[in-house]
């Protein structure tokens, strides 16, 4: 195209060689020449020149936009054998808004199957999305990617930015692509743009598509939890639940539905400032024992993913303890829990006990004659770390002990950390003169031994008299007494049965709440009978969906580990056969719930300040473009600007010749 300008000689020959045939007009007298303007010579050759230069740039401009020449920088290597085209669908809940008439989920779609079919079909093509569908992965032609978009899943946990880069680079080298051209959909959550330990490569072209919802405030469930740790039959407790407000207005009286088993429990109206948080409680009694199904709701259009919160009540029929001793035991533990229904207490010898006996207890209680060996010591460690309350009394005095003996004057508890949640439903306030145990003898707890050790209630000198150290998901806790009356009067005195039955419903919920989506990938069974044989399979409610799982035996527990996600937020049963062993809930991730996106110039800073090949932004009038390669056309092809130019040449010359006098 550029040999047309040599059609540029034409205006300079028309004006070298003036064409125009002069008209012979006779006058009588020379007063007919006072009407003919006079035209200063200078001013008409610049004038004629002027035009010439406006006539020569109207044809360059169109030879340039014929010969469409373009940006190096914005080209796209969608005509290049050795490149793969990966378009990444955001299917993350948040995509479930709505812009416009449609979901972005749907939006994206529709522009993705576009840009596909305007790339040649020669092109390898693979589709990306939160799911991580492996068969979409591979390198596909057209046909199958156009397939594939049609059939992607339109829910699933949220993906960050640094994976979805990392899983591209990976099918690039896998397949021996040398380069890629990633078109990314997506609203660009904060939380999303994750860009630690990220390694840019040049290779790869990235264009962002970023969607905007027009609903961007949002209510939703945060999380739920027991008031008392432990569910009994026939006994009240209470649900609390905490619900944020991303809006920038207050909201009163929002109702708070509870249901069990599909049916309503509780009501409760709540009040949420604005861009703030708030916690209510409900309370409930169950009369049966077993799992139940809850679900606690609220109403909050039109983003719906987090108004609900699933979780599974495991009510507890009997809470099993055990105390570890050569001989019969404590007498006043022995008293306080054989003597109660609610309790299993045996005491048994820890050179003889089964391991598996020690799993499927609730509270393990190390006497003081136990005696025990590394071996069981780290066993009941690893029972703690699955959920359950270990309680240690010390040893009986020897050499090596660092033990302080009083006489005459007792010691006394000089202080109880009252505000730590393990005494919430213990004391309702500790009165000046209250009757507190007393001290004859204690040993020093070795705080060292068991990191995130705190001491409970401690004695006037300052030392420890019972402390709690969390460890794993279970706790510790250590008296610097034993209940011998030469020690202590703990075991008569009235905080000793609080004491004691709190720590055993500490290990009581041996069963999760519920779980989440995209971050759990374990769940832990302590009834190992349910898998001495027969597959374990993972169904859901409604029984659209079956998954067979890795069952891994560890600490004589059963470790169930998903290696695929779970199709949904919902209850999903863990079966062996038709049988039920354990029922489990599941719920999104709520940083999904965080309505707090990046903008078109915040997203392009990110990208180029961590070194990638940014190549474009879309701009909020190109998003809905029903071709998007046609935009990236026009962004590097400047043809549009040359016939601008044209145009513009064309009418300053028709304005220099009309109005130039």
């Amino acid at each position: 195209m550029l040999w047309w300008l040599f059609a540029l000689a034409i205006p300079i020959i028309i004006h070298l060689f003036n064409f125009r045939r002069h008209k012979i007009v006779y006058f009588s007298n020379t007063a007919t020449l006072k009407t003919i303007e006079q035209e200063n010579a200078k001013t008409k050759k610049l004038k004629y020149i002027f035009a010439l230069i406006m006539r020569m740039l109207f044809i360059a401009g169109l030879v340039f936009a014929f010969a469409y020449p373009y940006n190096p920088d914005q080209k796209l290597k969608t005509d290049d054998a050795d490149n793969l085209v990966a378009v990444y669908i955001d299917n993350s809940m948040s995509m479930h808004s709505q812009s416009s008439e449609i979901s972005l989920i749907e939006d994206a779609r529709s522009s993705a199957r576009a840009l596909v079919s305007n790339i040649s079909p020669s092109q390898r093509f693979v589709l990306l999305t939160n799911s991580r569908q492996l068969d979409n992965e591979y390198p596909m032609n057209q046909d199958e990617m156009l397939m594939s978009i049609d059939a992607m899943q339109t829910e699933a946990s949220p993906l960050t930015f640094n994976n979805l880069y990392e899983n591209l680079q990976m099918i690039m080298k896998r397949n021996s692509f040398k380069s890629a051209s990633l078109f990314v959909y997506s609203d660009f959550q904060e939380n999303m743009m994750n860009m630690e330990s990220l390694v840019a490569d040049s290779a790869i072209q990235l264009v962002v598509v970023p969607l905007a919802s027009d609903y961007q405030q949002n209510i939703y469930i945060d999380t739920v939890w027991l008031s008392s740790p432990i569910l009994q039959k026939d006994l009240a407790n209470e649900i609390n639940v905490r619900i944020v407000n991303e809006s920038g207005k207050d909201i009163n009286g929002l109702p708070v539905n509870f249901e069990i088993d599909g049916k309503a429990v509780a009501f409760n109206m709540i009040d949420i400032p604005a861009n703030g948080k708030n916690d209510i409680s409900m309370q409930f009694v169950l009369n049966e024992s077993g799992e139940k199904t809850a679900v606690v709701s609220i109403n909050d259009y039109p983003i719906t993913f987090d108004d609900t919160y699933n979780f599974v009540l495991h009510v507890q029929p009997i809470i099993k303890i055990v105390e570890l001793s050569t001989g019969t035991g404590d007498l006043a533990i022995k008293t306080l829990f054989s003597n109660d229904s609610l309790f299993d207490y045996n005491v048994m010898n820890p050179y003889r006990i089964d391991q598996q006996y020690i799993s499927d207890c609730q509270m393990v209680i190390v006497d003081v004659d136990a005696d025990l060996n590394e071996t069981m010591w780290q066993s009941i460690i690893d029972f703690a770390k699955d959920g359950g309350s270990v309680v240690v009394f010390p040893s009986e005095v020897s050499e090596h002990s660092d033990v302080s003996e009083f006489s005459g004057d007792t010691l006394s508890i000089s202080a109880i950390s009252s505000n730590h949640e393990f005494f919430n439903d213990i004391f309702v306030n500790i009165p000046n003169n209250a009757d507190l145990p007393a001290v004859y003898k204690h040993i020093r707890i070795d705080k060292k031994r068991f990191s995130n050790t705190l001491t409970l209630i401690s004695l006037q000198n300052g030392t420890s008299f019972f402390t709690l150290s969390k460890i794993g998901s279970g706790n510790i806790f250590s008296f610097a007494s034993q209940l011998g009356k030469d020690w202590t009067n703990f075991a008569d005195n009235s905080l000793f049965v609080p004491i004691m039955y709190k720590m055993a419903m500490l290990g009581g919920q041996m069963s999760r709440l519920s779980y989440t989506l995209g971050i759990d990938k374990d769940i832990v069974i302590s009834d190992l009978t349910a898998f001495s044989e027969g597959d374990i399979r993972i169904r859901d409610a409604q029984g659209n969906f079956e998954m067979i799982p890795m069952v891994e035996m560890r600490n004589n527990r059963a470790l169930i580990r998903l290696y695929d996600e779970l199709p949904g937020a919902g209850f999903y049963t863990i079966n062996k056969g038709n049988e039920v062993v354990e029922t489990t809930a599941w719920n999104d991730n709520r940083k999904e719930s965080n309505m707090k996106f990046l903008n078109r110039e915040e997203i392009d800073k990110l990208l180029k300040d961590n070194g990638l090949n940014v190549l474009a932004v879309m701009k909020n009038d190109e998003i809905h473009s029903d071709d998007v390669m046609e935009m990236m056309i026009r962004r590097s092809m400047m043809w549009k600007s040359f016939i601008l130019l044209s145009l513009i040449t064309m009418l300053i010359e028709i304005l220099v010749l009309r109005f130039w006098k």
